[in-house]
């Protein structure tokens, strides 16, 4: 029997796509669940679900990575495949366990560029390789004030290290805005404060993989439109697909060396660049696969699965190629994915409407983050409060902006 693999949470469809492809090619899995919250998951569904690709499960406790490894160790004395940190909140962990267990992943020193994102720009910043926006890890008012009188502009835009989604991510336009946004880094327990230099322009998502080589393989590009509503700034309103061309090379580019700084091996690339007149400027850099189900629609786009891609670059030193997509494909169609915004809260969805009507819409291709009813709808005020997401795909692009003006119209809840 071949050895098996570590997966860290598989209680999410991104995992469920990777296990079961890795399950069909003969190999299973031994589940690393790292918070309360993904053992219940684990526990209250995701455990029977995979029952024919997992086959043990233990919990990691914060600050004994160590003994889990020895614990691994000793239960699987012929070792392991690999391992999949597809997740965002523990890609730091799976890169530890790599370390300890010899599994030959990133280690630890790479991973945590790409996942604090001041030592991150601090050390693409050094390199002098690529253009990076001013920023500093300030601990007080006073540290906060000095870095907005070097810089001499406004907005600063204050960020957690840590944290994902852009949650408690503030524009600050003043000294009150500036100390309010840093309060709520620190009480978000998200990370150290961050205080970046803003850049305006249009910001773009690049996603891709990296090789066992470092080559960099793009597979899909998204223009954010960000809105604001109801006293909010800076709302995911909706993603628009970019097509090949002028721009979706250069940013290629730009990516490609900004991951040769990074050092970064064998794992999904989703980076966030902001294009102004200079050019592009990195914004920050995660090694994981896109949220708001990019990697899905990208899958569609391309006619192949870039879950199974990944899987295989986790457990395998391969190396890419652009076969691995269909870049004629891709641009053939139109694609974009709509973010629900919800103005108010509703202490109880009584209903949803327009569900039916939104799937018969032509270029319909799924839907994301509705609440049932019963179910408590936040008010939007970041990615974590969008109130549903819907995909769209077709190769008219008239077609797809007139389902989404109709979704819009559509879907609403009670």
């Amino acid at each position: 029997m071949p050895r098996p693999y570590l997966v860290l949470d598989p209680t999410d469809d991104y995992a469920r796509r990777m296990v079961e492809f890795l399950a069909r090619h003969g190999l299973r899995g031994v589940a690393v669940l790292t918070n309360p919250v993904r053992e219940r998951q684990w526990r209250l569904g995701w455990q029977e679900r995979l029952a024919g690709a997992i086959d043990s499960s233990y919990s990691a406790v914060e600050g004994e990575t160590a003994a889990l490894a020895a614990r691994l160790r000793e239960d699987h004395p012929h070792g392991f495949a690999g391992i999949v940190p597809w997740d965002e909140m523990s890609v730091l962990l799976g890169a530890e366990l790599s370390d300890l267990l010899g599994l030959g992943w990133n280690s630890r020193t790479v991973i945590e560029r790409c996942r604090d994102k001041a030592v991150m720009k601090q050390w693409v910043r050094e390199s002098g390789a690529v253009r990076v926006n001013a920023g500093r890890v300030v601990h007080d008012a006073h540290e906060a004030m000095a870095f907005q009188e070097e810089l001499g502009s406004w907005p600063i835009v204050v960020k957690p290290t840590g944290g994902a989604g852009s949650m408690h991510v503030t524009f600050a336009e003043s000294p009150g805005e500036l100390l309010r946004g840093c309060q709520e880094v620190m009480e978000s327990e998200a990370g150290e404060v961050l205080l970046e230099e803003y850049v305006g322009g249009d910001e773009l998502a690049v996603n891709g993989m990296v090789d066992r080589a470092g080559d960099f393989l793009a597979t899909d590009i998204w223009l954010y439109d960000k809105r604001d509503s109801h006293g909010v700034p800076n709302l995911y309103y909706q993603t628009l697909k970019l097509s090949t061309g002028p721009l979706f090379w250069q940013l290629v580019e730009y990516a490609a060396r900004v991951l040769d700084v990074l050092e970064l091996r064998r794992a999904p690339v989703h980076m966030e660049v902001k294009v102004d007149e200079r050019g592009p400027c990195l914004i920050e850099v995660g090694a994981r696969l896109p949220g708001g189900n990019q990697p899905m629609l990208a899958s569609l786009l391309h006619g192949r699965s870039l879950f199974e891609l990944a899987a295989c670059h986790y457990l395998d030193e391969l190396p890419l190629s652009p076969r691995d997509v269909d870049y004629e494909r891709y641009d053939r169609f139109a694609a974009r994915i709509l973010s629900g915004i919800q103005p108010v809260a509703l202490q109880r969805v009584r209903a949803v409407h327009g569900l039916e009507e939104v799937a018969a819409l032509p270029s319909y291709a799924g839907a994301g983050l509705l609440r049932v009813p019963g179910a408590y709808l936040p008010q939007t005020r970041d990615l974590r409060g969008k109130s549903y997401e819907v995909y769209l795909m077709h190769p008219d692009a008239g077609q797809v902006e007139a389902d989404a003006r109709a979704a819009r119209r559509l879907l609403r809840y009670e």
